[in-house]
């Protein structure tokens, strides 16, 4: 009887590493996709919440205002809001290929010239409705201010 702990121990802790190893060898080599997965995630819910709030700000009508900030993961490769087709719309580069998360607005959507879209990041934005036109301009980061 002596020594049944430890030895109980010793299986126990075994059971636990030869379960453990194989599961942190599969998720070591699968990071990628999970990576991929994670920054799909965050840009699709980037998309909607701007299409969101520009719609939001475009039905409370003319004057309504509101600042938020959106994250643009390092994977999206280009962005754009507005334009003739009333969408917003990443482009991105996973491992599984390129893909478009697109969403579309019921509002005209003007970007002001000093909103610059070209790195992924936070950004602070404001977006007002001006007699029916949903305008999107840069505000500094708490950080930069």
């Amino acid at each position: 009887m002596k020594g049944q702990v430890s030895n109980e121990l010793l299986v126990v802790v075994g059971f636990i590493l030869l379960i453990m190893i194989p599961l942190l060898y599969i998720m070591y080599f699968r990071m990628d996709t999970i990576r991929g997965d994670l920054g799909m995630l965050q840009a699709h819910f980037s998309v909607a919440r701007i299409a969101f709030l520009i719609n939001a700000i475009g039905y409370m009508g003319d004057g309504s205002a509101m600042i938020t900030e959106i994250y643009v993961p390092p994977e999206v490769t280009q962005f754009s809001i507005g334009g003739a087709q009333k969408e917003v719309v990443f482009s991105m580069s996973t491992p599984s290929g390129k893909n478009d998360l697109v969403q579309p607005v019921a509002f005209t959507v003007k970007t002001d010239p000093a909103l610059v879209w070209g790195q992924s990041g936070k950004y602070k934005v404001e977006l007002y409705n001006d007699q029916g036109t949903v305008w999107v301009s840069p505000q500094p980061l708490p950080s930069e201010t």
